[in-house]
């Protein structure tokens, strides 16, 4: 079942073709200058936390590992390596490579993923064969770069577009036995897509939750077999969240999490555990309430706002998520008028209210030490992330469920 409306066949036939090619070359020129943008930032500023700072750890870490030491004892400006043992493996190649070979690399890989999950998306939410594809492709794709979350990664070069993009593909696109291998690679990588395993036993999709679950284990396995201190060092201190951030940050980040030590910081420990666990039940609720009503891509987007939710630490980078809820988003008021579209709008704008900053900073005009504006964003997004649940369930509610067989 389609989303966005069906042209009508007279329609198509009379209307303008439209110029696929040149659609797709302004997606592909928009991308372009998306990665010439990130390198100039990062060749005209010093700033730790921005110019490839996530990947200048991944690639320290993988040269650790290619030398014989422990990623887990990287530490550049306070940050460390906080992946498991596979995620090093896997980023090895990193080290091969000179910096700037690697964060070029790392940069086009990471931004041609941005129209891949756009096209994952414009394929999911159109029929086959719309004349509009190419168009939605291209505007989704430029809408996407400048979000804070989607430029954010880009600049630091971290890890969460390519991640995303594995993800909906394995939830959208795969379907049979080879369903949860990719999700399990994922989680492997970066723990937080833990969470759809989560989901897929919850809507009784079994044998796909325990490939995930399987793949996963055997990130794992590979990671002990060959860093086996490295390994216990890692999952023996898992839980301990402030190996993520240096010192003084500890209230940084949009889960509940970070929003208790922003606003409760002396009863933060005894609040923000039991409401990150009421949030992960309403949250799942939701998620599993939607997969009953066949309305797959809003389960799924309830379940990946839960987690950054519920995760111990969410920085805004973690929202390249952002960009699937916009698309659904659209896609649910395509029909209203223009006037009434303007929720999509005003979520666009909030997902890309740093980057102002980001220009100012890079340019030396910005007003702002990062602190005061990058707390209040946090909480923002803390709030962003509850209203989209709350507004999850109520469109649930006075929705009929979609046809079976036609998942959104």
């Amino acid at each position: 079942m389609s989303v966005l409306p069906r042209t009508p066949p007279r329609v198509a036939r009379r209307g303008r073709a439209v110029p696929v090619g040149g659609v797709l070359l302004f997606a592909v020129g928009g991308t372009a200058a998306t990665i010439a943008v990130v390198w100039w930032v990062a060749a005209h500023t010093g700033s730790a936390w921005s110019p490839g700072g996530d990947l200048a750890v991944y690639r320290d870490a993988a040269q650790a590992v290619r030398a014989g030491g422990s990623p887990y004892q990287v530490d550049r400006d306070g940050y460390g390596f906080v992946y498991p043992p596979f995620a090093a493996l896997v980023l090895t190649p990193l080290a091969v490579v000179g910096p700037l070979a690697g964060y070029a690399i790392w940069t086009v890989l990471s931004t041609l993923a941005v129209p891949a999950v756009v096209w994952l998306l414009v394929d999911h939410l159109t029929p086959a064969g719309d004349h509009r594809r190419p168009t939605l492709l291209a505007v989704g794709t430029l809408a996407a770069l400048p979000l804070s979350p989607i430029a954010g990664t880009l600049l630091l070069g971290n890890v969460n577009i390519v991640l995303l993009a594995l993800v909906l593909v394995d939830l959208l696109r795969v379907r049979g036995p080879q369903q949860g291998i990719l999700l399990g690679v994922a989680a492997g990588i970066k723990l937080t897509p833990l969470v759809f395993v989560v989901h897929l036993l919850l809507t009784g999709r079994i044998r796909a939750g325990v490939t995930a679950l399987a793949s996963f284990v055997g990130t794992v396995g590979v990671g002990a077999l060959v860093l086996p201190a490295d390994s216990v060092t890692f999952w023996a201190g898992v839980l301990d969240s402030s190996r993520t951030r240096p010192p003084g940050e500890e209230a940084y980040g949009g889960s509940i999490r970070g929003a208790v030590l922003h606003l409760l910081p002396e009863a933060a420990h005894g609040v923000w555990l039991p409401v990150s666990v009421l949030a992960a039940a309403a949250g799942l609720a939701v998620a599993v309430w939607a997969s009953r009503r066949h309305e797959e891509l809003t389960a799924i987007l309830a379940c990946a706002v839960t987690g950054l939710l519920v995760s111990p630490v969410t920085w805004y980078a973690h929202w390249v998520w952002s960009v699937p809820v916009l698309a659904l988003l659209v896609a649910r008021t395509w029909r209203r008028p223009a006037h009434r579209r303007w929720p999509a709008g005003l979520l666009w704008l909030v997902f890309a209210l740093p980057l102002p900053w980001w220009v100012g900073y890079v340019l030396g005009w910005a007003p702002l030490t990062e602190p005061a504006w990058m707390m209040p964003v946090d909480l923002l997004y803390t709030v962003t992330a509850v209203a989209l649940l709350v507004l999850a369930a109520v469109w649930l509610r006075r929705t009929a469920p979609a046809a079976r067989g036609c998942p959104r």
